[in-house]
């Protein structure tokens, strides 16, 4: 082959040794996509799980902040959210979390803010586990005022 014909395949981009623009994309383009998947299989769930553990956390820190707004004026409820334990805060976040998406987040905040109960109630009996209602009633009879409950 003539040292023309050399220069001329290593302008087309035809040089065998050489990897074409093309080329270079389609691996760019393959490692990007690699990534994405592990980033989507792999840490994506992670972030989601650490993001609803926030969430849940600043809900009831919300809502222990503003106890007086969501008792009611309910001097007992006022008292439990105010008096709730690091465990128990902890409890009820958990539980928050298990359950904790758009919709019902929003649900939730309509029926707190319609203070509306009956509503509240049907809602956990229908989405909580037993073992969560449980741990609530638990919470609930720990701070409650004797002869209360």
């Amino acid at each position: 082959m003539s040292k023309q014909s050399v220069n001329k395949n290593e302008k087309n981009g035809k040089n065998p040794g050489k990897n074409s623009t093309f080329e270079k994309i389609m691996i760019g383009v393959i490692i990007a996509g690699i990534i994405i998947f592990v980033f989507i299989n792999f840490a994506w769930p992670k972030l989601s799980k650490k993001t609803k553990e926030v969430a849940a956390d600043k809900t009831v820190e919300v809502i222990v902040q503003n106890a007086d707004k969501v008792s009611g004026g309910n001097d007992q409820i006022k008292d439990m959210l105010e008096n709730l334990s690091e465990e128990d805060k902890k409890t009820v976040s958990e539980i928050i979390e298990n359950h904790m998406d758009q919709e019902t987040i929003s649900e939730l905040m309509g029926y707190v803010k319609n203070k509306d109960k009956e509503s509240l109630m049907k809602y956990a009996a229908e989405n909580l586990s037993a073992s969560e209602i449980l741990k609530l009633m638990e919470i609930y009879n720990k701070y409650s005022w004797p002869g209360q409950n």
